[in-house]
């Protein structure tokens, strides 16, 4: 008889295993579900920053970030193209005219990073695929743990609020 009872518990766990096997796949397949790639346009002046903050986000939220970097022009002239990207780090007076012609979410701006004159801002496009990831990501880029990117780059770091 306790053969009998010591085959039975075997036989009720062998299930209990499979479920928690296939738990743990689909749990994997979800957290790679909730990550999204954040397509970011911005200009040359902030790369070097930017991108070591992008690796920080990254490691931290499993997001990954998508740079596209150019000059000043350049930027204005991708986005007058439609280009797709969720969002946009250039300098405020171009802001201020994205903000103006609807491209850029103006409830999303933050102030990033100055340099003399210049202040940097991050702004979602009001197009961008992946909205969530890409404030997760413009908040990070103003965060006192981005902060040291941007000094590092020789900019100063701007807290937005």
């Amino acid at each position: 008889m306790r053969d009998v009872w010591h085959f039975r518990r075997e036989e009720t766990m062998q299930p209990f295993g499979r479920i928690g096997a296939i738990a743990a796949v689909l749990m994997s397949l979800v957290g790679m579900a909730a990550a999204a790639e954040v397509r970011v346009l911005g200009v040359d002046a902030v790369e070097q920053a930017a991108r070591a903050a992008a690796a920080d986000f990254a490691r931290e939220s499993g997001h990954r970030v998508i740079f596209t970097i150019a000059p000043p022009a350049v930027v204005m002239e991708k986005i007058a193209a439609n280009e797709p990207h969720d969002a946009v780090i250039v300098a405020e007076p171009a802001m201020d005219q994205l903000d103006k012609d609807g491209i850029v979410n103006p409830e999303s701006r933050v102030r990033l990073a100055k340099e003399g004159e210049t202040t940097y801002e991050g702004g979602l496009m009001t197009d961008g695929s992946v909205p969530e990831a890409a404030r997760e990501f413009v908040r990070y880029l103003a965060s006192p743990d981005a902060r040291p990117n941007w000094a590092a780059a020789k900019l100063l770091p701007l807290a937005d609020h």
